[in-house]
């Protein structure tokens, strides 16, 4: 799943906003352009160079100032999920049911997450950066996330995406190997503190940042014995546990292993892929336009369907991938193009 960090430029690596990254990256290679005007390819490095520059025109129109109904998603899902809870607890609501809404709760507080960590709940309002921390850490606690070290996994999916150091690299493979065998693991990692170490240190946090992950996760893991201690193994486990096992199965089966299948390709319009289908954007939190997000990610997910129909005629000159709810094998190339990715 898991940058406004952009290939044309080494040094945007954490998503402030894109389009100052953009500009500098574009002014030199219009320089670059003029030094190789007798080159063969400049004819094709210009129209490339002209539809990258049409995509962000058409992103900048659709980031908004402040993506403030990213935090109403979020204080409505907890009110949903608190307010199923304490029914379940109160004898109003059989557990089913409120294992069930819980569910549907764990799918759904992610593209919080997703929002906060690409920093497009302060979007252009860059003094109110906190904001996205604070939200995103919010959200992160029924999911076992911690914030600070997905943050930076996260983006490193973004600089190499469906490359061998992709972190996202491990749902390669057959539906059946990743529901099975992948998925499974990668669940299991969460109440792991080594592997969150290990990560910490791979894809670069701060001494800060280490701190913070293992406080955070110390805290997780003592309100979860606490809980146990206390006597309440079943209302942790069905109203915690099993929607979330199930939760994050389906949003990683459709934000991961879906959108990027089979992860061999690398190029900007081809490491990923637009899913149609009736109800897609509302079912997949605009997850279904995921391409658009990898070419623009600092547009909010509510607005990737507008962005999408704008861009189309562009996309269509490139090739994108536009498919069904299930990745289509005869669309799969293994021979990645040249494309910087995003």
């Amino acid at each position: 799943m898991t940058s406004a960090s952009l290939a044309f430029s080494g040094s945007c690596s954490i998503p402030n906003s894109i389009f100052p990254c953009f500009a500098g990256a574009l002014t030199k290679r219009i320089v670059q352009g003029r030094r190789m005007s007798h080159h063969p390819t400049v004819t094709l490095r210009k129209k490339k160079m002209s539809t990258v520059r049409q995509e962000f025109e058409i992103a900048r129109k659709h980031t908004p100032d402040f993506g403030g109904r990213t935090l109403l998603l979020e204080v409505g899902m907890f009110a949903f999920a608190i307010t199923a809870t304490w029914a379940t607890l109160a004898d109003a609501l059989p557990f089913w049911v409120g294992m069930i809404a819980n569910t549907v709760f764990v799918y759904g507080i992610y593209t919080v997450v997703h929002e906060a960590v690409h920093a497009n709940i302060s979007s252009r309002s860059k003094n109110l950066r906190w904001v996205d921390t604070v939200a995103g850490m919010i959200a992160c606690v029924p999911l076992w996330l911690l914030y600070h070290q997905h943050r930076r996994q996260h983006m490193e999916h973004h600089t190499h995406t469906n490359e061998d150091v992709d972190p996202d690299i491990y749902a390669r493979g057959s539906f059946s190997v990743w529901i099975f065998i992948k998925l499974p693991q990668a669940l299991i990692n969460y109440f792991n503190p080594v592997q969150h170490y290990r990560d910490c240190l791979r894809f670069g946090c701060t001494k800060r940042e280490i701190i913070y992950t293992f406080v955070i996760f110390t805290a997780y893991a003592a309100v979860l014995l606490g809980l146990l201690a206390a006597g309440y193994w079943k209302e942790v486990l069905l109203l915690w546990f099993i929607p979330w096992w199930i939760g994050q199965t389906v949003m990683l089966t459709f934000f991961t292993w879906t959108p990027h299948h089979d992860h061999t390709e690398t190029g900007r319009y081809r490491n990923t892929r637009v899913s149609l289908f009736p109800g897609a954007n509302v079912l997949l939190q605009g997850q279904n336009y995921h391409l658009i997000h990898h070419m623009v990610p600092s547009v909010p997910y509510y607005r990737y369907k507008p962005v999408f129909d704008e861009m189309r005629p562009l996309l269509d000159q490139n090739d994108v991938r536009i498919e069904g709810i299930w990745p289509n094998p005869a669309n799969e190339r293994h021979d990645s193009p040249t494309q910087p990715a995003e």
